[in-house]
């Protein structure tokens, strides 16, 4: 087997980079001795509040922090809350946990996100939610889907898990909906040593229910007193102390990665492919960089065999997954996910990427269309 001279992507790159600022965190949590919601998950949440606005509540995970949302809404048994079909199942399951029903929509060709038009023709009197997601780091049309919403008496929780840094009309993802909730896995653009996760809340009330909802119903200052029904889900005061740190990393990080993109678009400008998307007034994150080709498994082998590692990201869309065989949920026609997904195919793209690496992936990919199979 060929060794990957080109990993698909780069946070253990970023790990090893952030060793010692790593190592010397951790002496500093383990002398504060306090490792959970301690000063450094509350300078965090602070910093995140005032960074992309509303009450941050730092959790254990993207999926936790979708699922506080939803049952901090009061979304339950009943109702339904529609989602676009590609995104990661966590989305999904994030519904499942509280009991509603997830209603999986189309999306918008080129772009790849949710689909305003296909919301609109999923609502039904049960519809109590919208989960915006931001794919591959690019903000949806969450300004349409929110007067869609505030007509029919939605809450919006926005998916931001791969949109940390991206912007639209100048505001930062996570800043439209009444929930903004965030990845914060090691492999995401800013990221601690595993899992963790961010909600940003417009609403203090339903902030102080996220909070509760993240530490078994309690309030930091009482820890026998349980107001509600709630779970672990803290994240540890090392991952908020390197995340910390990393915020002031992203500008550059994020910059980086489009200035990869850019040089990706130019270089594939005469090829057979269809670069991403990047709709008018936003400022893409790149999380993902996702060409479209009718060729795709056959150019992730091409790269793979010249040492470059490509990815056929949630290959399956929601309404593919096996587990949603057992589970409640409504499919809504979906022709251009249908159509576009199987030939989206994500290459390397972190701030990682050498300079020679990257022309590796040009020549990868050019050689391919040129005929060198």
């Amino acid at each position: 087997m060929t060794r990957v001279r080109v990993p698909a992507e780069g946070h253990h790159r970023r790990l090893e980079g952030l060793r010692q600022v790593v190592h010397d965190r951790l002496d500093e949590v383990i002398d504060s001795g306090v490792t959970v919601m301690g000063d450094r998950t509350r300078d965090l949440e602070e910093r995140l509040g005032e960074l992309w606005g509303g009450h941050a509540v730092a959790t254990a995970s993207g999926t936790e922090s979708l699922h506080f949302a939803l049952r901090a809404a009061g979304v339950g048994p009943g109702d339904e809350v529609v989602v676009p079909t590609m995104t990661f199942v966590a989305t999904a399951f994030a519904v499942t946990a509280v009991g509603a029903v997830p209603v999986f929509v189309d999306v918008e060709p080129g772009s790849w996100l949710i689909s305003p038009d296909a919301v609109r023709a999923a609502i039904t009197p049960r519809t109590r939610a919208v989960v915006v997601v931001h794919l591959h780091g690019q903000v949806a049309a969450v300004d349409e889907i929110a007067d869609l919403a505030a007509e029919h008496g939605l809450v919006v929780v926005e998916d931001c898990a791969q949109a940390h840094g991206a912007t639209f009309a100048g505001r930062p993802a996570g800043s439209f909906g009444d929930f903004g909730c965030f990845s914060m896995w090691a492999g995401k653009n800013v990221g601690g040593l595993g899992d963790g996760g961010l909600v940003v809340v417009r609403d203090a009330a339903r902030a102080k229910a996220v909070e509760r909802l993240r530490n078994l119903g309690r309030d930091p200052d009482d820890r026998y007193v349980h107001h509600s029904w709630g779970t672990r889900a803290r994240m540890s005061e090392l991952d908020a102390a390197v995340l910390s740190h990393q915020l002031s990393l992203l500008p550059a990080w994020t910059e980086r990665r489009r200035e990869v993109a850019d040089r990706y678009d130019k270089a594939f400008a005469a090829l057979p492919v269809t670069t991403p998307t990047v709709l008018p007034d936003r400022g893409h994150a790149f999380y993902k960089y996702a060409v479209l080709t009718e060729h795709a498994a056959e150019l992730a082998a091409h790269l793979a065999e010249r040492g470059i590692g490509a990815e056929r990201v949630y290959p399956r869309l929601l309404s593919e997954q096996p587990a949603f065989t057992g589970l409640p949920h409504r499919a809504e026609p979906t022709p251009v996910a249908d159509a576009n997904n199987p030939r989206l195919l994500c290459l390397p793209i972190y701030p990682e990427l050498l300079d020679e690496e990257e022309q590796a992936v040009v020549d990868g990919v050019t050689s391919f269309f040129d005929g060198d199979r």
